[in-house]
């Protein structure tokens, strides 16, 4: 016998956690716990199912893991993960003052100021996908961009006096 009837049981004590960091690249990696989405105790059984988190969490990675599992090894065929929109996001951003991005923006707007610029890049993160905006004071032009913020964008900067360069933070800096 291969064993095979056996192996819906060994997926049992279980927890499913949620990160807003990868954490396999944290030193600690095995170490630590996230935000726990859901813990199972007993073996559900062979089957597909559907675990729902107990509250709302915010995050981006995702780790099935055993606790205090036994030498066996855990075999998963498919995971999918879904998500809903959250009513909460926190966004850093980076400041480079005198400095502008030398991309064509994908908007440009005139705005009264400094923070209706801003507002105008989170407005649009989910329909233009604004990570980054430069603002120039003298003409109170609103540049909105939409780059990949783990790239290293230094070499589309420029000395620009009065205008200053914001972009997403990304946690790879």
């Amino acid at each position: 016998q291969d064993g095979s009837p056996y192996i819906p049981a060994r997926l049992s004590n279980f927890d499913i956690d949620v990160f807003q960091q990868d954490p396999s690249k944290l030193a600690n990696f095995a170490d630590i716990s996230g935000q726990v989405c859901y813990h199972q105790t007993a073996s559900p059984g062979a089957g597909t199912f559907l675990y729902n988190c107990t509250a709302p969490i915010v995050g981006r990675y995702v780790r099935l893991i055993m606790r205090l599992a036994s030498i066996e090894h855990l075999h998963v065929c498919e995971i999918e993960v879904l998500v809903s929109n959250s009513s909460f996001e926190e966004v850093y951003l980076n400041r480079l003052g005198d400095t502008k991005l030398t991309n064509e923006p994908s908007i440009t707007l005139i705005v009264n100021d400094l923070n209706n610029c801003l507002q105008e890049c989170l407005q649009r993160r989910s329909t233009h996908y604004c990570t980054a905006f430069n603002w120039v004071t003298s003409t109170k032009s609103c540049q909105l961009f939409s780059v990949n913020p783990f790239l290293d964008l230094t070499l589309n900067l420029t000395s620009a006096i009065g205008t200053h360069f914001y972009s997403e933070y990304s946690f790879t800096l």
